[in-house]
């Protein structure tokens, strides 16, 4: 689990200039509910952004390029390339649909990240 949190966390940083090559595979289920949990817990604590979120989640989880993503999720690969590099601001639906592959939505949260912490422990 620590090697994967890891994973995500350098990916964060990477998830710029990365792309889905052919030889990628998408992760398998165990390690997919981990790495999404991952992708949550940076997401809730600012160390990622919605965009970057998309990006880590379309690369590294389901291993699809934007063209074949925007037919799952049914919105244009313009919508995705614009949520994947933080350009404008998206509405409720179109954020729920394209992250609703990966069991998320958009919701609310504290604007404290310590606040957050603090729901997130056991």
């Amino acid at each position: 689990m620590k090697q994967n949190k890891e994973m995500i966390k350098g990916n964060a940083k990477k998830v710029q200039a990365q792309r889905v090559s052919k030889h990628l595979q998408p992760t398998e289920d165990i390690d997919r509910h981990t790495e999404i949990l991952n992708v949550m817990h940076d997401l809730l604590l600012g160390r990622l952004t919605q965009g970057q979120a998309l990006k880590v989640l379309r690369i590294h989880i389901a291993g699809l390029k934007q063209a074949e993503y925007v037919k799952l999720v049914k919105v244009s690969r313009k919508t995705i390339s614009d949520i994947e590099n933080d350009r404008s601001c998206f509405n409720t639906d179109i954020l729920d649909k394209v992250f609703k592959p990966f069991g998320i939505k958009v919701g609310l949260v504290p604007i404290n990240s310590k606040v957050i912490q603090s729901l997130m422990q056991p």
